[in-house]
């Protein structure tokens, strides 16, 4: 299972990924808030959808076009919860 942060629409999303197929998606808005929104926002989408972070293989992050700042807090974010 691989959750993908993604950031390059305007509003920011979660998407669940078994392989190829899309499982589930999470969209809110705040890209300008992600620090303050995005551990809050993977958890309800990991609680929601019965997932454990244990399962998580790989989590990528879609760069933002819009803001260097939010692709990097993601990617943080990204690399400690794979630790």
């Amino acid at each position: 299972m691989n959750l993908v942060i993604d950031l390059s629409k305007n509003e920011p999303c979660l998407v669940l990924r078994r392989e190829s197929k899309k499982i589930a998606s999470h969209q809110w808005a705040g890209l300008y808030q992600l620090s303050e929104t995005l551990i809050l926002e993977i958890d309800k989408f990991l609680k929601k959808n019965k997932i454990k972070l244990k399962e998580l293989k790989e989590i990528k992050v879609a760069p933002s076009e819009q803001s260097m700042v939010s692709t990097r807090i993601a990617k943080a974010v990204a690399l400690g919860l794979k630790v």
